[in-house]
């Protein structure tokens, strides 16, 4: 299938941001560049028959989804109407390529591979910033201005920031940091581990990482090998390592749902047993406690609070897309909020469809094909795939992930698994019934009532 290689080459270049730690790679148009591989080899693939175009469940409702954002930005907002489009519209591509550019578990398994080389890539990546020396960083206006703290480091080490500015060497006109110093030009935010780009907050670098983790299970299912082996228990040691030293408390329950919905569908109480061992550590050591813990609390239920504010100031339509931050200075940190707030109760229900459908692939797959050896393949990419994305689920209630290219292209994976078990099973099919409409409506009424009481519990 000649669409892959510009699809995978994609979700490298979303990862792995090359632009971002070499200079050579910033004047490279990686992105489009990739996007037109891809597009091209679709094409072909097309013309010469090699794949059929097979519409997954979420792209009726992804559509719509991309078109709500347009549109509501163009009325919000229309003096940011242009790059809100592009931003939207790369993150649909995203989801189309991935969805609906390969056909078969082998072309599904190398997605689904890419995907967890790179979320072991950043994880790694994070693991040795986590132990690197401390150095100071000098701070520049550019740099001091973009998503999150950053710096040039000096080569300078340091124990204290204070120590950036007294020791020889100090530009008296500069503001220093002392942070760890790790690969491609990263550097820690106030001693937690991050990546770079769109993983510059260490909380999305934990979501990112661990969601990846089921599928080092899907390839040890598939070849119960030694080097299989050996890949599950790296990717359990790099991937908890990463998130301890994110300092992530959302990271942590990303970690333990991962491995409690895994583990118990799979093997019930012993799975259990086993999830709750291999998470323990981590619940252990991880995660921000005392005074820092209790502001960022207070400071997300705070936001909460402006968020539902925003939705009654604008009760259709929402804000617009991307218009949360022109009404508060922090954006939502809790995905299913920003939807309601930016999209109004229609963008929320058609966005949370995309979820539903989503869990509803592996729910089906698992329920139809739960017996049987010819339809291990299945059982095993289903399970992964459930697991990673209740992570995703739980991970992004504290996270603004509603657009964000890490969600898209997991629904994209779930869109490719769907078209590979339709390869296999063309009677395969899930769509959204008037049954789940009103589990979803009711889903969607219970959350809000749920923040809305709880922020009003606190006081706001």
């Amino acid at each position: 299938m000649l669409a892959l290689p510009g699809v995978i080459l994609l979700i490298i270049f979303i990862y792995g941001r090359p632009q971002e730690w070499d200079e050579r790679f910033a004047a490279l148009p990686f992105l489009y560049l990739w996007l037109g591989l891809a597009f091209m080899g679709m094409g072909l693939d097309l013309a010469l028959g090699k794949v059929k175009l097979k519409a997954t469940p979420q792209l009726r409702w992804a559509i719509f989804v991309y078109l709500w954002c347009v549109f509501t930005l163009g009325v919000r907002n229309p003096a940011e109407f242009s790059e809100g489009f592009v931003s939207v519209s790369v993150t649909f591509v995203l989801f189309f390529l991935i969805g609906h550019s390969g056909e078969g578990f082998a072309a599904f398994r190398k997605l689904a591979t890419t995907v967890l080389i790179m979320g072991l890539f950043v994880a790694g990546v994070a693991v040795h910033q986590g132990f690197s020396p401390f150095q100071c960083l000098a701070m520049t206006e550019t740099i001091a201005g973009s998503r999150g703290e950053a710096g040039i480091p000096d080569g300078r080490s340091c124990e204290r920031r204070i120590d950036c500015r007294e020791s020889p060497g100090a530009d008296p006109d500069a503001e220093y940091l002392c942070e760890r110093v790790g690969l491609f030009k990263t550097t820690t935010i106030n001693g937690r581990v991050r990546w770079r780009g769109v993983l510059q907050d260490p909380n999305e670098l934990a979501l990112t990482s661990g969601i990846v983790l089921p599928f080092s299970f899907a390839l040890f299912e598939q070849k119960r090998s030694f080097t299989r082996a050996l890949l599950v228990l790296g990717s359990l040691l790099v991937i908890a390592t990463a998130i301890i030293l994110t300092q992530s408390r959302g990271g942590q329950l990303v970690f333990a749902t991962v491995l409690g919905v895994y583990f118990v569908k799979k093997y019930g109480i012993r799975g259990a047993i086993f999830g709750a061992i291999f998470a323990a550590p981590l619940m252990l050591l991880g995660g921000r406690e005392g005074g820092e813990a209790e502001e960022s609390a207070n400071e997300r239920t705070e936001i909460l609070a402006e968020g539902l504010n925003i939705w009654r100031m604008f009760p259709l339509m929402g804000a617009g897309f991307r218009q949360f931050t022109e009404h508060h200075w922090l954006t939502a940190h809790n995905a299913y909020l920003l939807s309601l707030a930016e999209l109004g109760p229609l963008g929320m229900f058609m966005w949370t469809a995309m979820i539903y459908l989503t869990l509803k692939i592996s729910l089906t797959a698992l329920k139809r094909y739960e017996h049987g050896a010819q339809f291990a393949m299945i059982r095993a990419w289903s399970m992964a795939v459930l697991s990673g994305f209740c992570g995703m689920m739980v991970g992004i209630f504290f996270l603004s992930f509603t657009y964000h290219y890490v969600l898209w292209i997991y629904f994209g994976l779930a869109g490719a698994l769907y078209g590979a078990i339709k390869g296999v099973d063309p009677n395969f099919s899930v769509r959204l019934e008037k049954r789940d409409v009103l589990r979803l409506v009711g889903v969607d009424v219970g959350l809000v009532l749920a923040l809305t009481l709880y922020t009003k519990a606190k006081g706001y």
